[in-house]
């Protein structure tokens, strides 16, 4: 059996996330927004909980990249990693390229270090990534996103722009046309 697990916006500290290490099966864990959350602490979870498919580190600011590291190095079951509005680098997604072979999803949304360095990085090192979250990551440039599409087109990049353009992509499939369009 799975174990699921969100203790979001929680007045939690470290002292109890580290208690979740004794469920072994956990699969999904949910740590948005834990205002005392220590990079020690999730590295001992993700450590010890080895099916652990799902981490959801949003909004914690303590998160850096020595954690993204390991979380990269001892996630072997790790799937999904979501890390919008923490103090990564382009540091963490080189080491998630680099050091993980499980994890398809990687949101880097609203980390500000984040440049074209580790987007593109992360693309061309990564054998398993599918999704790539970089919505105002405003280091990282438009061009170089576009160019990322074209070169690995197994993997989606979020952006802005790219999220408007397969938006507009799928209008056009469903028979929308602007030209026709009433206007009320």
């Amino acid at each position: 059996d799975t174990a699921v697990c969100g203790v979001q916006k929680c007045s939690v500290t470290s002292l109890g996330v580290i208690h979740l290490t004794r469920l072994k099966n956990l699969s999904s864990l949910d740590l948005r927004h834990i205002s005392e959350l220590d990079n020690e602490t999730v590295m001992e979870v993700v450590k010890q909980c080895r099916s652990l498919s799902s981490l959801n580190l949003c909004l914690n600011w303590s998160i850096n990249d020595r954690c993204v590291e390991i979380i990269a190095k001892e996630g072997r079951s790790l799937k999904e990693l979501y890390l919008v509005s923490c103090k990564i680098t382009d540091y963490a997604l080189i080491a998630i390229g680099k050091y993980s072979s499980t994890i398809e999803t990687v949101d880097a949304g609203w980390c500000k270090e984040i440049t074209d360095q580790g987007a593109t990085q992360i693309a061309k090192s990564s054998k398993s990534l599918r999704y790539l979250g970089l919505m105002r990551c405003d280091k990282v440039n438009e061009e170089t996103v576009e160019r990322l599409v074209q070169q690995y087109p197994h993997i989606v990049f979020s952006t802005v722009i790219q999220d408007c353009k397969r938006t507009l992509e799928r209008a056009y499939q469903m028979g929308w046309n602007p030209n026709s369009s009433s206007a009320s």
